[in-house]
């Protein structure tokens, strides 16, 4: 893809790496020549992609955590730093969701869901924008949601509150950034259902990937792998505010 060479060597990190959109946006920037960090709390799986990553010719570095945890995001941070220097390029993919009548919802789960899509990556922004200050380039990549652009999503409400705050936190920076003359670009990525272990995870095994998908074909990682390329690739003087994907089948 035009414009991916500038990014060759740069320093990424994507977070919730371990499976699904991470694993695949992991791969696709390693492929393009960048020094990829991933973190995720599952360390088994972490260390397999970091393994099949450096068998193709990959530099990476795996780096466990959990990003609802800030003492967790600042040894990552350090660890990325003391590895290969600053960081180019933040991947806000990791994410949750309860998948609850509003009625049902626990304090417990609500408060995870709004640490981890929320707060976590607004500690990773901070981070990655204190590393990028004074660089003649530089990107964050919120990976957001549909359902933020959709007027309700039953039995996901906190899940869709926490992807609106990311949308409002988005804009709102990107402002931000303009005001203070950064060079830092500030884009986000609304994929609808993708072809992932979230729904499993989010029902807690209700549904699972061939029950929920068996009636069409759904997104997969990596169509959101190869639209964050294109925020990449576009030319430094371009904002890609938001790239919307959904299933056709949907015809959302």
């Amino acid at each position: 893809m035009n414009g991916l060479e500038r990014w060759n060597g740069k320093v990424a990190l994507v977070t919730g790496a371990s499976s699904g959109i991470g694993a695949a946006v992991a791969r696709a920037l390693a492929g393009a020549g960048l020094r990829v960090a991933i973190t995720a709390r599952r360390q088994e799986r972490l260390d397999a992609l970091a393994e099949e990553m450096r068998a193709a010719g990959g530099q990476v570095l795996a780096v466990q955590g959990d990003m609802a945890e800030e003492a967790d995001i600042q040894r990552l941070f350090a660890a990325v730093r003391t590895e290969w220097g600053p960081l180019d390029v933040l991947i806000n993919n990791a994410g949750t969701a309860r998948m609850t009548p509003f009625a049902e919802g626990t304090a417990e789960d609500w408060r995870t869901v709004l640490d981890v899509n929320v707060l976590g990556l607004a500690l990773c922004t901070r981070q990655a924008l204190q590393d990028m200050q004074g660089k003649d380039e530089g990107l964050v990549v919120n990976i957001a949601s549909i359902y933020a652009h959709l007027p309700q999503a039953p039995n996901f409400a906190f899940y869709q509150a926490s992807k609106m705050a990311v949308v409002g936190m988005t804009r709102t920076l990107r402002a931000e950034l303009k005001a203070r003359g950064s060079k830092v670009r500030l884009g986000m990525i609304s994929p609808g259902l993708t072809a992932t272990e979230f729904r499993e995870q989010a029902s807690g095994g209700t549904f699972t990937y061939e029950s929920y998908f068996k009636d069409f074909q759904p997104l997969m990682p990596d169509d959101i792998a190869q639209a964050t390329l294109y925020m990449l690739a576009a030319a430094p003087h371009v904002q890609v505010n938001d790239i919307q994907l959904t299933p056709l089948a949907l015809g959302l």
